[in-house]
């Protein structure tokens, strides 16, 4: 049982904090880390190819950080173009697009071109949320965006381990996105799966929120947030950005999964 009080909105003011000095300059962030205490870390909860990464989680006077390296068998079970970009730059490029569209997820840092740094939030993710305390309860709004940005990203990954669940405000945070930006789109997220079962009525409700109209603002700008090196992935991405400019509900978002497969 988690018995945190602290609000999603410290939480990034927290990360916002940090990110003034240590996450703008990897040579501070290296030192930091290199300072501070390694924390046990478990990674077995939960079957993933995650796994065959290096995975250290560290205890800093600002917070706790997590570190991930990229192995070869990563790129490998996961189909990942390297050429074009590897997992932890796309897991990068996916934090950097997120923040151009409002959305909350942890601040990250990618250190080389196989490793991320990113704040760490103690709260627990979906599986263990479900597990532990029974089904999740939605904001229609937070689905939404969170549906639009792994729509637009072709998201292929996204398992109940794989977002966090914010109890306090019934909200839920992405993470680990770095299996995304391929050539076919994603896979209907697990969070979505339960809503449109969960909120028959929510599904359909229009949705008038600021990140629709950041969607227009950000096609302008994806090469630079996002420079894949592959002109298919590119074209993909852009296609997939286009067809949101027009949608209205979170069942616009199902209509398009349901299309892709």
């Amino acid at each position: 049982m988690w018995h945190s009080k602290i609000t999603l909105d410290k939480l990034f003011f927290i990360n916002y904090s940090l990110s003034m000095d240590f996450f703008k300059n990897p040579q501070k962030l290296k030192q930091l880390l290199e300072m501070s205490e390694e924390l046990p870390l478990a990674v077995q909860n939960y079957p993933s190819r995650g796994q065959t990464s290096i995975q250290k989680l560290y205890q800093t006077k600002y917070g706790k950080l997590f570190l991930k390296k990229v192995s070869d068998r990563n790129h490998q079970e996961c189909r990942i173009n390297v050429k074009s970009g590897t997992l932890a730059e796309r897991e990068s490029w996916a934090h950097q697009l997120a923040s151009a569209l409002g959305l909350n997820t942890p601040r990250m840092m990618l250190l080389d071109s196989l490793t991320t740094v990113q704040y760490w939030l103690d709260i627990p993710d979906a599986h263990h949320f479900i597990t532990d305390q029974g089904p999740l309860t939605f904001d229609s709004q937070n689905v939404f965006e969170c549906a639009c940005f792994d729509w637009l990203t072709g998201q292929i990954d996204r398992h109940d381990a794989n977002y966090l669940y914010d109890f306090v405000h019934q909200k839920i945070i992405l993470i680990d996105s770095a299996h995304a930006f391929l050539e076919w789109d994603g896979s209907l997220p697990h969070y979505l799966q339960i809503f449109e079962a969960s909120s028959l009525g929510a599904v359909s409700e229009k949705q008038y929120v600021p990140f629709l109209d950041k969607i227009g603002t950000v096609i302008s700008k994806l090469q630079e947030l996002v420079p894949l090196r592959s002109i298919a992935e590119q074209d993909a991405l852009h296609r997939r950005a286009h067809r949101l400019l027009n949608i209205k509900s979170i069942f616009d978002v199902i209509k398009f999964y349901r299309k892709s497969l």
